[in-house]
């Protein structure tokens, strides 16, 4: 099932809340030493919607346990842009091998249009990524999360797209769900250093 435009916004303005409580509350202690990250990684994950799948794709990069907070946004936002850079290459793949089969009348067409269209929504997600990458370097937090919440907004206009046409299937639903989860993961990291370095102020 598609993920609808209301849902992308819920999921931005709920990862936002969790920040906020979470910093809000004098939870959230100051950035820890690096020797300290590990239990950094699970404690940041506490405070997102996503607590699995945060845990699982920060800690599967090389040095996330010796990260603090910023580092951990950073990776949080590298996994999102390596997710998003691969699904561009198999939506891709999956296109062309629809559009052959429509050539020879095996039927695709459809297939095919929605395929090329993901290309072209994750490719603005891949520039959007990047473009927050850079927007966190500067910590303009609020621009990290405009910038992923109109990431988040690319893969469901993918997922969508599929639902257009009763009987369709997207062959990119888990990738489109996988991503729509780390953007939020990424929303929820940005909005605990920014409410961290606010009391720091």
């Amino acid at each position: 099932m598609a993920c609808s435009p209301l849902l992308v916004l819920f999921a931005f303005f709920a990862a936002s809340s969790v920040g906020v409580v979470a910093v809000s509350d004098g939870a959230a202690p100051p950035t820890p030493p690096a020797v300290a990250t590990g239990g950094l990684i699970a404690s940041t994950c506490n405070r997102t919607l996503y607590y699995d799948v945060c845990v699982a794709s920060l800690a599967s990069r090389p040095g996330s346990r010796r990260a603090d907070l910023r580092g951990l946004a950073s990776i949080s936002l590298d996994v999102g842009l390596d997710h998003a850079r691969a699904t561009v290459s198999l939506a891709k793949a999956l296109s062309k091998r629809h559009a052959a089969a429509a050539a020879t009348g095996g039927g695709g067409a459809y297939a095919a249009g929605c395929l090329s269209d993901c290309v072209e929504e994750y490719r603005e997600a891949v520039d959007g990524l990047r473009k927050s990458a850079a927007a966190l370097r500067r910590r303009d937090y609020d621009d990290v999360n405009d910038l992923v919440s109109g990431a988040m907004t690319n893969s469901d206009t993918c997922e969508s797209a599929f639902a257009d046409k009763p009987g369709l299937r997207s062959p990119l639903t888990e990738r489109n769900s996988y991503f729509f989860k780390i953007c939020s993961i990424s929303i929820a990291i940005t909005n605990l250093l920014h409410g961290s370095t606010s009391r720091a102020l």
